[in-house]
């Protein structure tokens, strides 16, 4: 079952130029069109706030001209019917976006008052963006980016497109006039490409790479389609890390088709061993002294010089693959592995007690340690030919 974790805002007002509080909270329809759709496609979803205090729905979104009365009566029956879910949301600071297929954030005013400073909100989204996990934020809640930093203390989002509440939009309510700033301006001077549709209030999304937002509340429904449809086509997990090496594409080959060799390299597996040559092997695998595991292979690419490729059974189920590209002076070799579902909440459980909690992050690193040691094998086999 795919997994979204839904991010709200807990504040119940936007703090305005004059100091004075304006009502508000999270957009009806951006909470309840998503959720709708997430729920309809099977996905299973978490709902979180900062400190786990249950979100106010602006009563501005539920009333015209807003909503017409038949959607407010809707979206009324809706929350009505979900009140315990979402009046007993989880508290931010104890969930993990690498857990979930995508992290959603509705908008309403709500963000610009606490997610667009709350850094426990801005780790999380920080994390979900080095693992690669998709990050959906609808109208007002990429307000909540501005709380993000890497660990050279830049902003990770500098750079990417995306859209949000475009000034235009954001003027037609008067009280937008007192505001301290702005969200388009915002984004804008941090360094993003802010891009907006062709004409206000109507859906329009932005995708880059794996950071989705949606412009207003219009655009609801579309974000989540987006997201479900993408998720559905893409791997659970995917990581690739590269390394080159001063050695020909053939002798590459020879030594990464060797599994019980590449079963020495990697920090991972040990006693490697063919089964029937060639075709199926067999390997132990570990995470530290207490966490191992046994893992059966079956290559299913093997071409001499370019590609190497085998896909693991349960419980791994993933696919392992070495691409081989001649660069001047040696070749460049690309190991990837991807998983098509999930892992199971209990092996995630393990994972962390071990201390992976970032699975990507910890294959990544294995990855590079392997690639290492096989650039290492190739130096001293080229010294021993040679001496």
């Amino acid at each position: 079952m795919r997994a979204v974790l839904m991010v709200l805002s807990a504040a119940d007002h936007w703090t305005l130029r004059d100091g004075s509080h304006h009502p508000t909270g999270v957009w009806a329809e951006e909470v309840v069109e998503p959720h709708r759709l997430f729920t309809e496609a099977g996905w299973r979803v978490t709902v979180a706030t900062p400190g786990g205090t249950p979100p106010t729905i602006d009563t501005l979104s539920l009333r015209p001209p807003a909503t017409s009365p038949w959607r407010a009566r809707r979206h009324r029956r809706y929350l009505a019917a979900h009140a315990a879910e979402f009046g007993h949301p989880r508290d931010l600071s104890e969930v993990d976006p690498t857990d979930y297929d995508a992290v959603f954030y509705p908008g309403g005013h709500g963000p610009m008052e606490d997610l667009a400073v709350d850094p426990v909100s801005g780790a999380l989204l920080t994390r979900a963006l080095r693992a690669g996990t998709p990050l959906a934020l609808l109208c007002h809640a990429p307000a909540a980016l501005l709380a993000a930093t890497g660990e050279d203390g830049t902003w990770p989002f500098a750079g990417y497109t995306m859209t949000g509440l475009s000034n235009r939009e954001e003027l037609l309510n008067r009280f937008a006039r007192e505001a301290r700033w702005l969200l388009e301006d915002e984004l804008v001077a941090r360094g993003a490409r802010y891009v907006r549709g062709v004409l206000p209030l109507r859906p329009f999304v932005t995708v880059d790479r794996t950071l989705y937002t949606g412009q207003n509340p219009a655009s609801s429904a579309r974000l989540a389609r987006r997201i479900i449809t993408d998720v559905a086509a893409r791997p659970a997990l995917a990581v690739s890390v590269s390394r080159t090496v001063t050695a020909s594409p053939d002798r590459v080959y020879a030594l990464i088709s060797d599994i019980t060799r590449m079963g020495e390299w990697s920090p991972e597996t040990y006693a490697a061993r063919w089964r029937e040559p060639g075709r199926r092997f067999t390997g132990s695998n570990r995470i530290g002294p207490f966490y191992r595991w046994r893992m059966t292979a079956t290559v299913t690419t093997a071409v001499p010089g370019r590609a190497f490729a085998f896909t693991t059974a349960w419980p791994s189920s993933s696919t392992w693959r070495y691409d081989l590209e001649p660069v001047e002076g040696g070749t460049r070799i690309t190991e990837s592995m991807t998983r098509a579902t999930p892992q199971m909440a209990p092996v995630r459980a393990i994972q962390r007690l071990v201390g992976v909690r970032d699975r990507a992050a910890h294959l990544r690193a294995s990855m590079a340690a392997t690639l290492e040691r096989l650039d290492a094998a190739l130096r001293r086999d080229k010294t021993g030919s040679t001496g």
